[in-house]
C-alpha cells in the first residue's frame, strides 16, 4: 500500500457497506449516520419510535443518501432479534451495526428503586448485550463486520455533582454503572470474535449535551464547558469521524478498545 491520499481516501470508502445503527435518529446518532453515508454506506436506522427514525431517513434521503428504518426496542429481546432477521433478510449483508441508544429514570441515588436501576440497564446495558449479540451472529455467519457501540464518560468517571447543583437535575448512577458494563462487554467480545473477523469497539462520548433540552440552562452548560480542557462542550457532528473510522478499513486492526471524544475530560 502506497501513502498516496487516494489510498488514504480508500481506507475510510464505505461504498456497499450496510449499516445498522441503533439510536441513529438521536442527538448524537443523526451526524453519524450522515457522516457513513456521505462515505458511501447505506444506512438502516433502529429505532422504537418509528416517527423519529422515519424523519431521520427522509433527512439523509433528502441529502442524496441511501437510508431506511425498521422498527427495534432494545428493551425487548425479540424485538432486537426480529430487526437484525429483517436486515439480513432484505439485504443479505450486516456489515456494520452501531449502538447508540440510551435510556434512563433520571432518579438520584437515593431516590432510585431496585426496578428503577433494572430498566436503566435493561436498555443500556442487557440492550447492548443482545443488539451486539445478534448482530454478531450475522456477521459471524457471513464472513466478518464491525460491531460499535457508544459508552460515555460516565462509565469511566464519577459525575461532579458540582455541575449537577439544583435546578438541574442529577445524573443519574444507572447509566453510568450500564456504560461501564459496555466497555467490559466489548472487550470480550472482541476476544471471542477476533478470529471470526469480527471487530468490536466502542467510541465514549463526554459532554455532548443537546441544547435544544438546556434552553435557560446556561450556568449548567458553562459548568461543563470549564470541566473541559479544550474549554467548551462537544458539537454533536464531533463524534461522526470516530464512526466513520471504527466502521471503515482504517481501523482493521483496531479491536477491543475505546475511543474517548471528550475534549479531555477524563484526562484530569
Amino acid at each position: 500500500m502506497t501513502n498516496s491520499s487516494d489510498s488514504l481516501g480508500r481506507l475510510f470508502d464505505l461504498s456497499g457497506r450496510l449499516v445498522l445503527m441503533a439510536g441513529g435518529a438521536g442527538h448524537l446518532g443523526l451526524p453519524a449516520c450522515e457522516a457513513l453515508a456521505r462515505h458511501g454506506a447505506k444506512i438502516v436506522i433502529a429505532d422504537n419510535r418509528l416517527d423519529a427514525a422515519g424523519a431521520g431517513v427522509e433527512l439523509l434521503r433528502g441529502k442524496g443518501f441511501q437510508a431506511e428504518a425498521v422498527a427495534m426496542d432494545l428493551a425487548e429481546e425479540s424485538s432486537v432479534h426480529e430487526a437484525v432477521e429483517q436486515v439480513r433478510s432484505r439485504h443479505g449483508r450486516l456489515d456494520v451495526a452501531i449502538n447508540s441508544t440510551a435510556y434512563t429514570t433520571g432518579k438520584s441515588l437515593e431516590q432510585m428503586t431496585a426496578q428503577e436501576w433494572e430498566a436503566g440497564l435493561r436498555v443500556c446495558l442487557t440492550g447492548a448485550f443482545v443488539f451486539s449479540r445478534e448482530a454478531g451472529r450475522v456477521m459471524v455467519e457471513l464472513g466478518g463486520g464491525s460491531i460499535i457501540q457508544f459508552g460515555s464518560m460516565y462509565g469511566m468517571v464519577s459525575p461532579d455533582p458540582r455541575a449537577y447543583i439544583p435546578p438541574m437535575g442529577v445524573n443519574p448512577p444507572d447509566y453510568g454503572a450500564a456504560k461501564a458494563g459496555v466497555m467490559q462487554l466489548v472487550r470480550y467480545q472482541a476476544v471471542m470474535w477476533g478470529p471470526k473477523k469480527v471487530r468490536v469497539n466502542a467510541i465514549v462520548p463526554g459532554p455532548f449535551p443537546n441544547g435544544a433540552n438546556y434552553k435557560g440552562e446556561e450556568a449548567f452548560l458553562d459548568r461543563l464547558a470549564k470541566k473541559v480542557p479544550m474549554g467548551r462542550v462537544g458539537k454533536s457532528h464531533e463524534v461522526a469521524g470516530a464512526a466513520v473510522f471504527l466502521a471503515s478499513d482504517a481501523s482493521s486492526f483496531v479491536t477491543g478498545t475505546q475511543i474517548v471524544v471528550d475534549g479531555g475530560w477524563t484526562a484530569w
